[in-house]
């Protein structure tokens, strides 16, 4: 059966969308199923089915967008342990926003790649490189 990767993610200017496409590409690319859905369209059954699950966020007034902190709080009614985590996300200045979804998700128990992935403002080219292997790196860790 093929392994799923879930991808949440939460906008502000849509960069942290940008870098959940390139994620995405990634992981298809390496052979994972991915789902991926805007934080207002997600329930926490998309992550339950997954076998990983990435979290993105922009960073708002030096903490992680509400929305998404709220989504990833609600997570802990449902079993996590040893699953892939991640969180990463776009920034204009101090970037915690993903550094907070990671803390969280290795209080569930995940299986978490750190660094979280932070590219500031919009990704370039570079960046979108980046999230690609992210994604192939979540794929290689399911195998």
């Amino acid at each position: 059966m093929e392994k799923k990767l879930a991808i949440i993610y939460g906008t502000g200017f849509g960069n942290t969308g940008i870098m959940a496409r390139a994620i995405e590409e990634g992981a298809k690319n390496a052979g994972l199923d991915v789902i991926t859905k805007k934080i207002d369209e997600a329930s926490s059954s998309d992550v339950e089915k997954a076998d990983a699950i990435a979290i993105g966020l922009a960073t708002y007034k030096g903490a992680g967008m509400p929305t998404v902190i709220k989504y990833v709080e609600s997570l802990a009614k449902i079993p996590l342990k040893d699953k892939i985590g991640t969180a990463f996300g776009s920034y204009g200045w101090s970037g915690e926003g993903p550094i907070a979804v990671t803390n969280m998700l290795k209080g569930y128990g995940m299986n978490v790649i750190e660094p979280s992935l932070r590219i500031k403002r919009i990704p370039e080219e570079e960046g979108i490189e980046e999230c690609k292997q992210l994604g192939k790196k979540i794929a290689q860790m399911l195998k």
